[in-house]
């Protein structure tokens, strides 16, 4: 059974290349891991090395995997008893964060944390995403540090919208037969998918996680919310912040009327999650998209997009010295 689960894996891992893990969306990567693309440790020793405490876990499955936060608590990764990351949690402190299409106790967990290493005791709601199922993890066949990927075990795994954990398929092909409705491609980021998105989907019903693919295989999952934090992250500026409701078309041209009109006067609160080293080379080609921007919609992009490569390219002098 073990030889199977191995080959499985393999066969899963050999047309995408899974050496990274990244969050956070940018241009270019002139202030890669300066601004975005910021790198998680995949290897325990690494994020022990970096200075990140472990810290007590919120209620949730797989009790093996330890959890390390960095400064500020907001993007954490855990890793399993070989000390490979296995997964990812987020949290928002309980009283900064605002989301008005749903209340956080139907999609989060809460998190009570006590003071330590200079951080006072917080509450958060969390949420999390895991990149080993929990057979693989009992049967012995979690991720192994000499396998070197990312993902091992064929895909992530998060809450539906019941509370049930279900398996985001790392390729492009399996996507297609669940849930999850192709969208449309930025480069940087990839085709997004989002579950059972449609023009009549209820607000209550949006799936904060959505997932990312390139050349048929899955590249990313990401989180996302209508909503904000009334505070800046502590240490560094972790999520990114939608405000208009032409962001939202543009990547999702059926999202449901509900989310444009919210998008009108909430930002949308969001992290692209990358399981590569180097997302800034994601292309997007013809057929990556379910419906392409319009040519002028397109030029608004583009002219977006180099002039803040410009700026970054700039900022990242000022960062060398």
């Amino acid at each position: 059974m073990k030889i199977l689960v191995i080959l499985a894996t393999l066969s899963f891992s050999s047309g995408m290349q899974y050496n990274g893990l990244r969050v956070k969306f940018g241009w270019s990567d002139a202030l890669a891991d300066k601004e975005y693309f910021f790198n998680i440790p995949r290897i325990l020793s690494q994020a022990e090395s970096d200075g990140w405490p472990r810290m007590e876990r919120p209620p949730g499955p797989l009790p093996e995997l330890r959890l390390y936060c960095p400064v500020g608590r907001a993007v954490c990764p855990l890793y399993d008893p070989s000390g490979f990351v296995a997964g990812l949690q987020l949290a928002f402190p309980v009283d900064e964060i605002i989301t008005p299409s749903f209340k956080p106790d139907k999609r989060f967990t809460k998190w009570s944390v006590p003071a330590s290493d200079g951080e006072p005791a917080r509450e958060y709601w969390t949420i999390t995403q895991f990149l080993v199922s929990e057979e693989s993890l009992k049967a012995g066949a979690g991720p192994q540090v000499e396998n070197g990927a990312t993902l091992q075990d064929g895909g992530v795994w998060v809450k539906d919208l019941e509370g049930q954990y279900i398996r985001i398929p790392s390729t492009e092909a399996e996507l297609n037969t669940t849930q999850f409705k192709k969208q449309n491609c930025i480069p940087n980021m990839g085709t997004h998918y989002y579950y059972n998105m449609s023009r009549e989907t209820s607000c209550e019903n949006l799936l904060p996680w959505f997932a990312l693919t390139t050349r048929g295989y899955l590249v990313g999952v990401g989180f996302q919310v209508v909503g904000k934090l009334t505070k800046p992250t502590v240490g560094r500026d972790w999520f990114e912040v939608v405000n208009s409701r032409q962001a939202v078309k543009t990547v999702a041209p059926f999202a449901p009327e509900c989310l444009l009109k919210l998008s009108d006067n909430y930002p949308i609160l969001s992290l692209h999650i990358y399981y590569i080293d180097k997302p800034w080379t994601v292309k997007c080609r013809s057929g990556d998209s379910i419906a392409p921007a319009s040519p002028l919609d397109r030029l608004l992009l583009n002219g977006q997009r180099y002039t803040t490569v410009v700026v970054d390219e700039l900022k990242k002098i000022f960062y060398s010295y």
